[in-house]
C-alpha cells in the first residue's frame, strides 16, 4: 500500500499527488494537519521531524521525494515497471499552466482566422486546431518525437516547480536507467 502523509497547503504534496495521479499509482492520502494520528506516524517514519510530504511505498520511506526518487521507488517495488512509467508519462506531456495557455491561444487563433485574409485562414485555423487540441490533451505530438516534457517545470504549476527549464528530457524527469533499473 501506496501511503502519503501530507498538508494540503504544501507545494511538495500537490506535486507529488499530481505525480501519483498522471502516473495512474493507488495512493491512500493522510491529511497531517487534520489528523494527528497521521503527523504522528508521518513524524515517525521521518525521525521525529515534521516534513511533508512522507511517502512510504512498500517499506521504503521518502521525504519530499521528487519525480524521479517516486519513480524509482515504484519500480523497485514493483508498483510500476520503468516502460509503463514512461508510456503513462509520454501520453501527458505538457504541464497543466502550458495547458491552459494552448487553450486559449487555439481559441484566440481560430477566432483571428475570421478576421484574416483568405490566404492566412487555414494555416491559422489548422495551427489554432493544433493549440487547442494538445491543450485539451495534454499530449504534444512534437514534444512526444523529441522525447520531451514540461511536466515538473514553469509552465506546470509554477508555485511547485521542481526545475527551471520549461521543458526537459523524458529521461531526465523519470531518472537515469542506472537509477530506475528496467524491468
Amino acid at each position: 500500500m501506496l501511503i502519503v502523509y501530507g498538508a494540503d497547503w504544501c507545494e511538495d504534496t500537490r506535486r507529488s499527488l499530481r505525480y501519483l495521479r498522471r502516473l495512474g499509482v493507488a495512493y491512500l492520502y493522510r491529511n497531517v494537519d487534520t489528523d494527528a494520528a497521521a503527523l504522528d506516524e508521518a513524524k515517525a517514519l521521518n525521525h521525529g521531524r515534521r516534513r511533508t510530504p512522507v511517502v512510504r511505498v512498500e517499506g521504503e520511506v521518502l521525504v519530499e521525494p521528487g519525480m524521479r526518487t517516486l519513480t524509482g521507488a515504484f519500480v523497485r517495488n514493483g508498483i510500476i515497471d520503468r516502460q509503463d512509467a514512461t508510456n503513462r508519462l509520454r501520453r501527458l506531456n505538457v504541464g497543466d499552466l502550458e495547458r491552459g495557455i494552448r487553450i486559449g491561444a487555439g481559441a484566440g487563433l481560430a477566432l483571428l482566422a475570421l478576421k484574416a485574409p483568405r490566404a492566412l485562414k487555414i494555416p491559422l485555423v489548422a495551427l489554432g486546431a493544433f493549440e487547442l487540441l494538445s491543450g485539451v490533451a495534454g499530449w504534444c505530438p512534437v514534444y512526444n518525437a523529441f522525447g520531451v516534457t514540461s511536466i515538473g517545470g514553469p509552465l506546470d504549476h509554477p508555485i511547485e516547480t521542481e526545475r527551471d527549464t520549461w521543458l526537459a528530457r523524458q529521461d531526465e524527469v523519470l531518472g537515469p536507467q542506472s537509477f530506475v533499473p528496467g524491468p
